[in-house]
């Protein structure tokens, strides 16, 4: 075997020596190409696999890297040039998160608070949220109303590591406050102004929370105050120009001093068969309850949150016979300095005189001293339009600044309408200038409005040369044909606005519009349209909400405020109203029984919320639980702030509990009240 092996390779190899070169290189050559072109069909496999991968992978990258550029211009406060690269970041890849970011970014930081909170939404969904992001969250949610979210959010701040921010502590008082929960937001308050770490803005943000959840006649209010002017005092304080407008509000109320201001003299009520005090207020019989007595004046506003005002302790003891008043001197610590420490003359010659002081803050100041001097008021006036009138048409003389110019006729423009002057706005602000800019033809326009010239508001609209949305023109023109008494061509233009209204931010702008005119059909229709468009917006559902209870349609506003509910089901304010129309329209039984534990829970977590006590004491009600439905009215002292339905349905309850007199007294003050028919039925007995 060995053998013939050995001569069958050489025979083999005897052939192959015969084989032409030719034929070999052939050979080769065709070997070569087998090879190459299965190579190549495996390549072409694979990048015909991997090339959508690699291409999604390379605009990925490049739309991160614009988004990034976004963020850079949006710090700079580029908003235009922000938004083009955020769209640009968008449209390369619309999966990318980072754009996302970038468009919840910018129309957070530009006051575009609904498309904001559905970016914000989106990006959370990814788990990409930032600690900046969900303070960007908190503040979209708070202004939409979306208190859940806002709430879920804050404490996800407040449990970071190494503790909270001061910035975050504002925002969790800020989601407080809007829970009815003042001494939670209040205790916010006081951390952050106690804190070391707080920046300037923190502490105006903080002080302005603290005097919006309590009276002006209390310690933290005036200590809250102090503050506020001790930032205000500090031209180089990055946050006094804000501190200043502050002051400078006619609706902020300066702390009140004690009698004669000294808070160690106090009044206190003393009786023989009670030790404990009667509150400030009348004082009843025992067969009576306290009604609800005026509210208090207002108090400040804090930027980004609800304002709340909270009034003094009003109502009454009961004790039989009426205690007898003594004056008591009480000991207390030395009387601390209360009130307004910075003059309001102080206040506008600080904002006039501030290195950053803008024309509106310059404008404020002459508004301070009309308000000081109203016989002075035409003077100031006419400082104003001499020095801002001709500094705006001095402005555009000057390369490059137009933009001065426009801001600085729009501040005067509004100024003067909101000091009632809308005369003089026309005289500086010609019909010609004002076409030029949509921001100053709008305040033309109400001018034209003030002063009841509809004609000429309809000829300006028709005239095609209005430099505003279509969508606008024809909501102004609805309200001046309803006032030239055309109710068609007024209810055509209404639907012309509607046809037009194309986004869900258009239709929420119209329908609150139409709500403040009286056309509430439109307002429905256009808030049902913003649903559509989408369906989860918050705005939309309570603006249906408000013109049902408006309107009287109980089982309308039942049907929507089941929705809301369902759709935020963590929403423990949405549910409580639910149950509480249930109720109203008769519910009983388990229905009862279950509105009544988680109205229970509610009051349990918010003390101070009236309309879950008005939930648990009607439910209490329909189960024949008299006694515990005046539990769950009776601790709360009535301020006069509380809904008017709550208090309808307190007052059934004291009728029900034998306080007939404070019953009566109550729906006499209700009387003029807004209310539901079913909470009407429940006092009609006592009027």
């Amino acid at each position: 075997m060995p053998k013939q092996s050995s001569r069958a390779v050489a025979k083999k190899k005897k052939d192959l020596d015969l084989t032409p070169p030719e034929e070999i290189r052939a050979r080769r050559i065709r070997r070569f190409a087998l090879i190459g072109t299965l190579v190549a069909c495996i390549l072409g496999v694979a990048i015909y696999f991997a090339a959508r991968p690699v291409g999604g992978a390379i605009k990925g990258w490049q739309s991160r890297r614009l988004a990034r550029e976004a963020f850079a211009l949006i710090d700079k406060k580029k908003w235009n040039e922000a938004a083009a690269k955020a769209r640009d970041a968008y449209f390369l890849c619309p999966s990318e998160p980072q754009s996302w970011r970038a468009f919840a970014r910018l129309t957070s930081r530009t006051s575009q608070w609904p498309a904001a909170l559905e970016w914000w939404k989106k990006v959370d969904e990814e788990h990409r949220l930032t600690v900046d992001d969900r303070r960007d969250f908190i503040g979209a949610a708070l202004m939409t109303g979306e208190i859940p979210l806002a709430e879920k959010q804050a404490q996800i701040l407040l449990a970071q590591p190494g503790g909270p921010a001061p910035i975050d502590l504002v925002f969790a008082g800020q989601v407080a406050a809007r829970q009815s929960n003042p001494l939670l937001a209040l205790d916010y308050g006081e951390r952050v102004l106690a804190d070391k770490r707080a920046k300037p803005y923190n502490i105006l943000s903080a002080a302005t929370l603290v005097l919006s959840v309590t009276s002006p006649s209390s310690p933290p209010y005036a200590s809250a105050w102090k503050q506020i002017e001790d930032v205000a005092r500090d031209p180089k304080n990055p946050a006094s120009l804000d501190a200043l407008a502050v002051l400078a509000n006619e609706q902020t109320v300066p702390p009140i001093p004690a009698i004669s201001g000294n808070k160690s003299l106090s009044l206190e009520s003393t009786s023989a068969e009670s030790p404990a005090p009667a509150r400030q207020g009348a004082t009843l019989s025992s067969d009576a309850v306290a009604p609800a007595e005026a509210a208090g004046p207002p108090s400040g506003v804090s930027p980004g949150s609800t304002s709340q005002p909270t009034t003094a302790i009003q109502g009454a003891a009961v004790t039989s016979p009426p205690p007898s008043l003594t004056l008591t001197l009480v000991a207390t610590p030395p009387p601390t300095p209360v009130g307004r420490t910075m003059s309001l003359k102080e206040v506008a010659d600080a904002l006039e005189n501030h290195p950053d002081a803008r024309p509106f803050h310059k404008l404020l100041a002459l508004e301070v001293r009309a308000r000081q001097d109203p016989v002075l008021t035409d003077q100031y006036v006419s400082d104003a339009i001499e020095r801002f009138a001709n500094a705006s048409r001095l402005a555009q003389t000057y390369q490059g600044s137009a933009e001065l110019a426009d801001e600085t006729l729009g501040a005067l423009a509004g100024w003067l309408n909101k000091i009632g002057r809308p005369a003089k706005t026309l005289d500086v602000l010609p019909e010609a200038r004002a076409m030029q800019r949509p921001d100053l033809f709008l305040s033309y326009l109400n001018a034209l409005a003030s002063l009841q010239r509809w004609n000429d508001i309809k000829a300006v609209l028709v005239s095609e040369r209005s430099s505003i949305d279509p969508l606008f023109e024809h909501m102004y023109l609805a309200v001046a044909q309803a006032h030239l008494g055309s109710a068609t061509a007024a209810t055509n233009e209404w639907q012309r606005a509607l046809e037009v209204a194309n986004t869900t931010e258009k239709l929420i702008a119209l329908a609150k519009y139409a709500e403040g005119n009286s056309a509430n059909d439109i307002a429905d229709s256009a808030f049902a349209g913003a649903i559509k468009i989408t369906p989860k917006n918050r705005e939309a559902y309570a603006g249906r909400l408000r013109l049902a209870m408006a309107a009287g349609d109980t089982v309308k506003a039942q049907k929507i405020s089941a929705e809301i509910a369902q759709l935020w089901p963590d929403d423990a304010a949405a549910r409580n109203q639910d149950a509480y129309l249930r109720l109203l329209l008769g519910a009983s039984g388990h229905a009862a029984e279950a509105a009544g534990r988680e109205a229970q829970v509610l009051v349990a977590k918010e003390p101070q919320n009236w309309q879950a006590r008005a939930t648990l004491g009607l439910a209490c009600l329909r189960l024949g639980r008299r006694q515990e439905a005046f539990a769950a009215i009776r601790e709360p002292r009535v301020t006069g702030v509380e809904p008017p339905g709550a208090l309808a349905v307190r007052a059934a309850i004291l009728a029900a509990n034998g306080y007939g007199e404070g019953a009566r007294n109550d729906a006499l003050l209700l009387a003029a009240k807004p209310l539901l028919p079913e909470e009407r039925a429940l006092i009609a007995p006592l009027q």
